[in-house]
């Protein structure tokens, strides 16, 4: 079997109280499944003889590096003598029973439940002569294929409205427009809006006012919900009840609607 690293010298061993170095420590080895000493080495070629203990440093370290041939066990003690960790079985990862398997043409080594196997190599086909094509599979191959068509959305716009869609006798719409609320001498005015075409279900209004008045900025609301067919904007002077409040002028707005309608 091949050396292999048993342990570096990086990692610190501890008490077992977890934070305590095992300073004056040591480890010992055996061969696996018992307590009979095998030695380590501190080369990989396995020519320095350490013998079966090595020592931990004040640091908790061990003091040489570790290489090993086989099996082993491995013990950790404080200078106590107390046992730290007892590891059976410690030896090159994938074992000494470990083989290469036979490779055939387009196979690869992979591994399945840690042992080793021989598994075809899957790749995508050339792509020569396939321009504009897509990879796609038939379930069992890879191959280029057609892709798949654009879905197109129907949409239709005009000059203040727009179209959008066609599910089950269904569109989304959108219309809007301006007009002019008039002049009331009174704190508000309003101005009733009938749509140029009829929603099934509306879903937003929205109302801005162009101008503002000698008393002050104007706020535009709905009083009531809008209908399917249309709705009433209200335009009041922000600054409240005074006398040079009133609305003197016409008041142009802009508005907008969304909602759904039916489509043939």
């Amino acid at each position: 079997m091949a050396a292999f690293r048993i342990l570096s010298q990086s990692p610190v061993y501890f008490l077992l109280d977890g934070v305590t170095p095992a300073a004056g420590g040591r480890i010992e080895f055996y061969e696996a499944g018992t307590t009979t000493a095998k030695d380590v080495y501190g080369d990989k070629a396995l020519t320095v003889n350490n013998g079966s203990s090595i020592a931990l440093g004040s640091d908790g370290r061990a003091v040489g590096d570790v290489w090993g041939n086989g099996s082993y066990r491995v013990r950790v003690y404080a200078s106590d003598n107390t046992l730290i960790s007892d590891d059976d079985n410690v030896e090159i990862p994938g074992g000494s029973g470990q083989v290469l398997p036979t490779l055939a043409d387009g196979q690869f080594i992979s591994s399945l439940g840690g042992v080793l196997v021989a598994t075809d190599i899957i790749q995508a086909p050339d792509p020569t002569g396939y321009s504009g094509k897509i990879l796609g599979s038939d379930g069992t191959n890879y191959l280029f294929q057609d892709p798949p068509a654009t879905p197109t959305v129907p949409i239709t716009v005009g000059a203040d409205n727009a179209q959008i869609g066609n599910t089950s006798g269904k569109a989304f719409y959108i219309q809007g427009g301006t007009a002019t609320a008039p002049a009331s001498g009174a704190y508000t005015t309003s101005k009733a809006i009938t749509f140029a075409k009829t929603f099934a279900t509306v879903i937003h209004v929205s109302v801005t006012p162009l101008s503002v008045q000698p008393g002050g900025p104007v706020v535009a609301y709905l009083t009531t919900p809008p209908t399917t067919g249309g709705f009433t904007a209200v335009f009041d002077v922000a600054e409240g009840a005074n006398a040079n409040n009133t609305i003197a002028s016409d008041i142009p707005f802009s508005w907008s609607a969304w909602g759904v309608v039916n489509v043939a």
